[in-house]
């Protein structure tokens, strides 16, 4: 059986998108090529820990703070797993040369969205369609680069297909990810109130978020109609009963797409801004910013131009669900195997 390692994180302080989307790829590994799977992780109290070990998969610790490089431990633990393959999908201080080292003892490295020197060292790199891959130095790279809509990790509950109902019961889905440390959205509920129609919102909160008492608060005194689901158990349906959303830009941008939802997406970065305006070119959501750098009256302005143009949604929703078909992880784990394990 091939063993390979998978090195991410998730937790409050980075937010959930790295290990969802890396036991994503797992789940395809171990189920549809019957890979033994590990994951290399710190924090094994954290958020991220938790849905790792909840999915089924052994946790080696990574002993090391996210400020500095730790070849010998991430050496040490490939060597005990006997890993085949390392797959990184990390963004702290771990280096090329870490990665260099491990290549040339045998084990195969793939990256995923990592636009680091990290890069240079893999056989596979993969990424979403992000406009700056192509504008990076590649020069040293010696293995495969893989980068469209069609790599696109996602859950299995997003290649499901299916749109929406004829009536979604649920006007603007918020979702800011799996911990929303920098406060996105009880910033968005305010933009909200500066609506004057009713609307059915639902927040949909990650199991690292913190600021649950502020948030139920803020839905109290709402003008409109607000849940909150607290890491629901089908994002995807809720997503596909949503006429429209705002997120943090990110995985759940990706999620929404491949539900054929619209977006407003809110940036927590330029980099995430770039990325996004791959969404705008293509037609299927809008980008209000960087956050810190966004009003409240642009959010709310978005939310109105969306909501009152069901036939720009039912565009953007079409051409959403022809970009992401939600099935890139298997096209990422057969190109894994075939191409390192075979």
């Amino acid at each position: 059986m091939r063993s390979i390692l998978i090195r991410c994180d998730g937790g409050a302080d980075i937010g959930m998108g790295h290990a969802v989307r890396s036991l994503a790829l797992a789940d395809e590994l171990r189920d549809a090529h019957g890979c033994a799977i590990a994951f290399a992780m710190r924090e094994p109290a954290g958020a991220g820990a938790a849905a790792v070990r909840a999915a089924g998969y052994a946790i080696d610790v990574i002993e090391a703070d996210d400020r500095h490089d730790y070849p010998d431990v991430l050496a040490a633990l490939t060597a005990s797993r006997k890993a085949d393959v390392l797959i990184v999908d990390v963004r702290d201080a771990l280096s090329r040369a870490a990665l260099d080292r491990l290549r040339q003892a045998g084990v195969h490295i793939v990256t995923i969205d990592d636009i680091s020197e990290r890069r240079l060292a893999s056989d596979l790199a993969f990424y979403p369609p992000v406009p700056h891959v192509a504008a990076i130095d590649w020069t040293g790279f010696t293995g495969r680069r893989y980068a469209g809509w069609e790599w696109v990790i996602l859950r299995r509950e997003f290649g499901a297909g299916g749109a929406g109902g004829e009536s979604p019961a649920i006007d603007v889905l918020v979702t800011m990810g799996g911990s929303d440390a920098a406060g996105m959205t009880a910033f968005t509920l305010q933009a909200l109130e500066l609506l004057p129609m009713p609307l059915s919102v639902l927040v949909v909160v990650g199991p690292a978020f913190t600021h649950a008492l502020e948030l139920i608060d803020a839905a109290a005194r709402s003008r409109h109609s607000v849940r909150i689901a607290r890491t629901p158990g089908s994002m995807a349906a809720l997503m596909r009963g949503s006429r429209m959303a705002v997120a943090a830009f990110g995985v759940s941008a990706y999620e929404l797409a491949a539900c054929g939802v619209p977006a407003v997406h809110l940036c927590l970065t330029s980099d995430h801004e770039r990325s996004s305006s791959a969404f705008v070119e293509a037609g299927i959501a809008i980008t209000a910013g960087v956050f810190g750098h966004v009003l409240p009256e642009q959010i709310a302005d978005s939310v109105t131009r969306l909501m009152g143009n069901a036939g720009r949604r039912g565009e953007m929703a079409e051409r959403a669900r022809r970009l992401v078909d939600g099935r890139g992880a298997r096209r990422v784990a057969d190109e894994i195997v075939s191409r390192l394990l075979s």
